[in-house]
């Protein structure tokens, strides 16, 4: 503004021009001191109210009160001699000339603002706008002689430094904490404040010894002491984003709360510019992170057309993730982990972290296929996350092509099977070539039943089996039974039975399920099947019977059923309504002592002696009983077809 000439003339009065020669303002500041506005340094009355004219001097002096367009207190002086002037006059001059270089002033600072937008609008380089946004705040707010723009970084929980003006390259060193020095405490309380020299002091006073030397370095150390500052937040929709600090060391006129507000609005600007930025940015991550997408989508694609195996699928897995995955696929035992960790497995249903890695499921909104397995993570990234979620896709379709391709062969097979046991199979088919079966050789049937059927334990039952042996492939699903059809001889099947006992413990005690089986007897050849499938049947419904605990193996064959075969044809209500019949006046009595004691008795081949001794009772006791049971039941234990009737009763409804 120096070299900024004002005329002015009031009638007869010489005229007079005011500049920075012959013309000072002093403003009383926010930290309560009396700083050069503008004109040439003088000493001034701090105490001065009204107006002074010292004649000796030739100075006219005049307090001055500003109330708009904001409230100043101006202590304004003309040197000269202005014998004659009226003091109205020149207080009047006085306002004028101040509201005239304010406006001055404004307008400079209005056109650092324009040209601040225009650079905002080029550019969305965050450090360059921050840069630029310093630089304009300084032009535009002539006494500020140095500064520096600070963001936080919620991960290091500090403020660093990416744009400054007036000092070192050792203010990227200095990073406060929350709540320590002016930075800290600023971004802390998101309160804007102007600092005099002790407040300074004061506020910095719990600053860490390598921050402070940081920043004595930065700002020159000597040029401490004279210090003003002033420090805004920097904020958007009340997010806290990072902090100004602006000092002055020079004798300039002090900050005034006008210059307080112009830095707010630098702030909102440097907010403005950072969250444009991150919107930018983000939105050139979401652009590479769909191109990526599309890329690992088309790959995964690509796979499945290839109709490649499992394996083909983990590997590209691992070379694109660039870390060791397994897959455990509960269609084959043979990807299986030790029990305990599959038991764990069992447990998830949704991705986690447990001890052996990150778990990502394999799954359709039904059922289960498998589990991912990404060791060393404990977290998955969004591109990770992208590649397993296509992974997981590819590795859900192949299971369910299986599951297709498997039910395609069960059907075959199923469909063959009807033929045989209905007696209209042909005496030639290339299925019994496909599947290994010899005309003419002996054959017999083994039944499954599953506790807990499904889909996919049959699938994973039928593949254990299909592990322990080999080249047996007639095997299948029949409505809740798994089908098996086998050839050879008595000694073959003799062998059967025994790997089947170890084969299906195994996986009883891996999948806690029930299992019972039924083996029907041997025939001279494939096209009479229909009656090995017939006392399997039966061998399977007896097993089932006498299945009770969870994990449990029951194997029956057909020989061994001895006096049910008799009873496998009536249906179970038959065979309730008979033991009702016998049993029933017993069951009708307070307790089951009278019952208890018919049982031991029969189970003791009628021993008295025997029975006694077992139930720790009297003989006498027990003749009593037995004599009470004789009349409930309306039978004589020693009538052998009375004895059958009873004994047949005890034994089915056991």
């Amino acid at each position: 503004m120096k070299g900024v000439e004002i005329t002015m003339s009031l009638g007869e009065h010489e005229e007079i021009v005011l500049n920075d020669e012959n013309c000072s303002f002093y403003i009383y500041s926010a930290t309560k001191e009396w700083s050069l506005f503008y004109g040439r340094p003088c000493d001034i009355n701090p105490d001065l109210k009204g107006v002074h004219w010292d004649k000796q001097q030739q100075r006219f002096s005049a307090t001055i009160y500003i109330p708009e367009p904001n409230e100043y207190i101006v202590q304004g002086i003309i040197f000269g001699d202005f014998t004659g002037y009226d003091e109205q006059f020149l207080v009047w001059q006085l306002e004028k000339t101040f509201y005239q270089k304010f406006l001055i002033q404004q307008r400079e600072q209005k056109l650092a603002i324009m040209q601040l937008i225009g650079v905002m609008n080029s550019t969305l380089k965050i450090k360059t706008l921050l840069q630029t946004i310093m630089d304009f705040a300084i032009l535009a707010i002539p006494v500020i002689d140095r500064g520096f723009l600070m963001l936080f970084n919620p991960e290091m929980e500090r403020l660093y430094t990416v744009a400054s003006a007036g000092v070192t390259e050792r203010i990227f060193d200095y990073a406060p904490q929350l709540g320590e020095g002016m930075a800290g405490y600023t971004f802390q309380t998101g309160v804007s404040a102007i600092y005099n020299y002790q407040e300074t002091l004061e506020i910095m006073s719990n600053v860490t010894k390598f921050n402070l030397d940081a920043l004595m370095e930065a700002i020159h150390l000597g040029r401490f002491e004279s210090n003003i500052s002033m420090a805004v937040p920097i904020t958007f929709n009340e997010r806290k984003l990072g902090v100004m600090i602006v000092h002055q060391y020079t004798n300039k006129r002090a900050f005034q709360q006008s210059d307080l507000r112009l830095l707010e609005s630098f702030a909102s600007q440097a907010a403005v510019a950072i969250r444009n930025a991150e919107a930018y940015e983000e939105i050139e991550r979401l652009n590479a992170y769909f191109i990526k997408q599309h890329e690992i989508h088309q790959i995964f694609i690509k796979l499945s057309l290839q109709n490649v195996q499992e394996m083909k699928i983990i590997q590209t897995t691992k070379e694109l993730l660039q870390l060791d995955i397994q897959f455990v696929n509960l269609a084959d035992r043979k990807t299986f982990l030790q029990l305990e960790t599959m038991n764990k497995l069992a447990t998830i249903q949704e991705e986690q972290l447990i001890d052996i890695g990150y778990i990502f499921p394999i799954r359709n909104e039904r059922e289960i296929f498998g589990y991912l397995i990404i060791q060393q993570l404990e977290k998955l990234t969004s591109q990770q996350r992208m590649i397993i979620e296509n992974a997981a896709m590819s590795l859900t379709l192949k299971s369910l092509q299986i599951q297709a391709t498997g039910q395609t062969n069960f059907k075959e097979r199923f469909e063959l099977f009807q033929q045989l046991i209905s007696g209209r199979a042909p005496l030639v088919d290339s299925r019994y070539d496909e599947l290994g079966l010899d005309i003419k050789k002996p054959t017999f049937v083994v039944k499954f039943g599953l506790k807990q059927f499904s889909h996919k334990n049959s699938m994973q039952f039928i593949q254990h089996v299909q592990q322990y042996f080999k080249g047996q492939h007639f095997i299948f699903t029949l409505r809740e039974t798994i089908v098996w059809v086998l050839q050879g001889d008595t000694a073959f099947r003799h062998k059967i039975k025994q790997q089947l006992t170890q084969a299906i413990i195994s996986w009883v005690q891996f999948y806690h399920q029930q299992v019972a089986i039924g083996i029907g007897a041997i025939q001279d050849h494939l096209l009479n099947v229909a009656q090995s499938a017939e006392e399997s049947q039966q061998a399977l419904q007896q097993a089932t019977r006498q299945a009770n605990k969870e994990d449990e193996v029951t194997i029956i064959c057909y020989e061994e059923l001895g006096i049910n075969r008799l009873f496998n044809k009536q249906s179970e209500e038959e065979l309730g309504q008979f033991v009702h019949d016998i049993l029933a006046p017993l069951y009708k009595q307070k307790d089951e002592t009278l019952l208890k004691t018919l049982r031991c008795y029969i189970h003791q081949n009628r021993s008295i002696s025997k029975t006694a001794s077992t139930l720790h009772i009297h003989q006498n006791t027990l003749y009593h009983r037995l004599e009470k049971i004789k009349q409930l039941l309306n039978r004589d234990l020693h009538n052998p077809a009375h004895y059958l009737e009873i004994h047949l009763a005890l034994h089915l409804s056991e």
